[in-house]
């Protein structure tokens, strides 16, 4: 249950004696900002994301070059011997 308070828009609730406000104005610009707070850290757990899915890509990159090179050197070493 909610009372009236001598300011203007601003009512108490009963049932903890907590003063709210019911400027709707502050609540949707305080909804805003929590909401681009949101979105700020979700861009940032994607970015953590994309850096560790680069990091291990690159070190595939390394491991195929390893890969090429042996097989370069395999090739070289087999193209040796007379047929």
């Amino acid at each position: 249950m909610y009372a009236k308070t001598d300011r203007t828009g601003v009512v108490r609730d009963m049932n903890n004696q907590a003063l709210l406000s019911n400027d709707f104005s502050n609540l949707q610009t305080h909804r805003e900002e929590f909401q681009r707070k949101i979105d700020l850290q979700n861009k940032l757990n994607d970015i953590n994301i994309m850096k560790k899915q680069i990091q291990e890509l690159l070190i595939l990159r390394d491991e195929f070059q390893e890969i090429k090179q042996l097989l370069k050197t395999y090739i070289q070493r087999d193209n040796q011997w007379p047929v």
